[in-house]
C-alpha cells in the first residue's frame, strides 16, 4: 500500500506547476519579427480569439520599424478577417512616434477566431493582443495561486506527524 497523499499536498503540487507555467508563457509571449520585403506584400500575423463569453473586445497591434540604411519600411493597412475570410474592418491610417513605431486599436464586432492581416514593406516588429473587457487570460493563474495558497495554509494547520520528532525539536 502506498504513503497517504492529502488533498492539500496535491494541490501545492497542481498550484506550483499552474503558476510555473503562467510566468514561463509569458516569458516566452514576444513580439515576432516580420519580413514583408523590399516591395508592399501582405503577411497574416496572428490569429485571436475575441468575443469569449459575450464581451467586447478589441485588437491591439503594436508595430516598430527594424530598418537598416535607407530601407523603406512602411505599414499599409491592417486588415481583420473572420474565419471565412470575410473582411470584418481595415484601418490605413497611423499616429506615427518618432522612431515610426505605433499603436492601434482596432474594434470588432462580434466574437470568435479573427485573422490579423497586415500589408507593409520593409521589416517589422509586431506584437498583436487582445484588449479584453472579461480579464479571461488570468483565470488560470489566479485559480493556481488560489490552490497553492490554500494547500500551504492546510499544510500548515496539521500538527507533527511524527511525535517522536516534534519531542526532540522541543527539547533542544
Amino acid at each position: 500500500m502506498g504513503a497517504k497523499v492529502t488533498p492539500h499536498d496535491i494541490s501545492i503540487i497542481v498550484g506550483a506547476i499552474g503558476l510555473v507555467g503562467a510566468f514561463a508563457i509569458s516569458m516566452f509571449a514576444l513580439p515576432m519579427i516580420v519580413e514583408f520585403g523590399e516591395v508592399s506584400s501582405t503577411q497574416q500575423v496572428r490569429s485571436i480569439s475575441v468575443g469569449v463569453l459575450g464581451s467586447n473586445d478589441d485588437i491591439v497591434v503594436h508595430a516598430s520599424p527594424v530598418c537598416e540604411n535607407n530601407n523603406t519600411c512602411t505599414i499599409n493597412n491592417i486588415k481583420v478577417m473572420d474565419e471565412d475570410g470575410t473582411e470584418l474592418t481595415r484601418m490605413s491610417e497611423f499616429e506615427l512616434a518618432e522612431d515610426g513605431s505605433f499603436t492601434s486599436s482596432i474594434e470588432v464586432d462580434g466574437s470568435g477566431k479573427l485573422m490579423v492581416e497586415i500589408n507593409g514593406q520593409g521589416t517589422w516588429e509586431i506584437e498583436v493582443t487582445a484588449q479584453r473587457q472579461i480579464p479571461i487570460q488570468f483565470i488560470p493563474t489566479i485559480a493556481s495561486l488560489l490552490l497553492l495558497v490554500w494547500g500551504v495554509w492546510r499544510k500548515l494547520q496539521e500538527g507533527p506527524e511524527d511525535s517522536d520528532i516534534a519531542e526532540i525539536v522541543e527539547s533542544a
